[in-house]
């Protein structure tokens, strides 16, 4: 069965969603590693992308869900463009935060909006 959606269709109603949805720059950072002098690991992050995106407060669900990964940490559902290169332990910097990437939320049906669950980092 098509899609009852076309391509052009899609790319207009993410277009829109983005529009409405996020309002903040957003710099998405990975971590790499180079050995140090003595063979330890040091760490530096890259930044592979400058976007925009959006945030709220995760859901009760959200909390539970992931409890075992977030904890106490101060966590955020971040919304960014579909296409947004970004994985599981990135760093997004947003208007002075630095949150790290915990979850990848994946749509069951047409993604409009890439969503994240990240913490904040201190």
């Amino acid at each position: 069965m098509p899609g009852l959606l076309s391509d052009a269709e899609l790319a207009r109603i993410q277009a829109d969603a983005v529009a409405a949805a996020c309002d903040k720059t957003c710099i998405v950072q990975r971590k790499t590693t180079t050995p140090g002098s003595s063979g330890e690991p040091l760490a530096s992050y890259a930044t592979i992308a400058t976007t925009v995106a959006g945030m709220r407060l995760p859901t009760a669900g959200e909390l539970q869900n992931y409890d075992y990964l977030i904890g106490d940490k101060a966590a955020w559902t971040v919304v960014l463009p579909v296409g947004t290169p970004v994985r599981a332990q990135d760093e997004l910097l947003i208007e002075g935060q630095t949150l790290e990437v915990h979850i990848l939320l994946t749509p069951r049906s047409y993604p409009v909006l890439l969503s994240v669950i990240a913490a904040e980092i201190k």
